[in-house]
């Protein structure tokens, strides 16, 4: 018995299914309807000079060798499930963290209410950067990596419009659709409502 995750093309179903070989049906268990949301502040991650863009975590580690403790930069999480991680130094060596999201907040564990969450990713990130409130086994982030670099007129202009607009006010905008598929790039999801069907 094998189970398998179907998302519709419209982004606003997950269907949870069960196969047993190719010749049968499948058996569908939960249906998932989701909300989506832009992330309410890129534009202000977009002008934060610790942000880097796209990067992987041995391109962190080679940027970050040999810095201070709390030296940090944030950048696009690796991971599908998730949008950024921030990459750090702490206890002589680069860690990493995911930022997680969940009922509109963020935080790096969500799951743990004790744990501290932010509406914003930039309030989370200025949470953390004095050492003296970072627990042992918490990210810190003190001394921000400064990017030596500015982003494309196209990215700014895209944090201008996601601050101004929202998921599905995107659909309203007059842009060909590649953009407007562009525009909501930076998005996460929030489950609105669970259908669990009885076998």
């Amino acid at each position: 018995l094998a189970e398998k995750t179907l998302i519709f093309l419209s982004g606003c179903v997950k269907i949870t299914l069960s196969v047993l070989n190719d010749e049968q049906s499948p058996t569908i268990h939960r249906i998932v309807e989701y909300s989506h949301h832009l992330v309410p502040d890129i534009d202000k991650i977009l002008n934060s000079s610790y942000y880097w863009g796209v990067m992987d975590r041995f391109q962190a580690e080679q940027l970050l060798e040999g810095k201070p403790e709390g030296t940090f930069l944030l950048r696009d999480s690796a991971q599908t499930e998730y949008l950024f991680s921030v990459s750090f130094r702490r206890y002589q060596r680069t860690l990493h963290a995911r930022i997680e999201q969940g009922n509109h907040r963020f935080s790096f564990d969500i799951h743990d209410q004790s744990v501290f969450s932010a509406p914003t990713i930039t309030k989370l990130i200025e949470k953390y950067k004095d050492p003296a409130r970072c627990l042992f086994f918490e990210p810190q982030l003190t001394h921000p990596l400064h990017r030596g670099r500015v982003f494309s007129l196209q990215e700014l202009c895209r944090g201008v419009i996601v601050s101004r607009t929202t998921y599905t006010g995107v659909a309203s905008l007059r842009l060909p659709p590649k953009l407007k598929q562009y525009i909501r790039e930076y998005h996460y999801t929030i489950p609105v409502r669970t259908v669990t069907l009885s076998e």
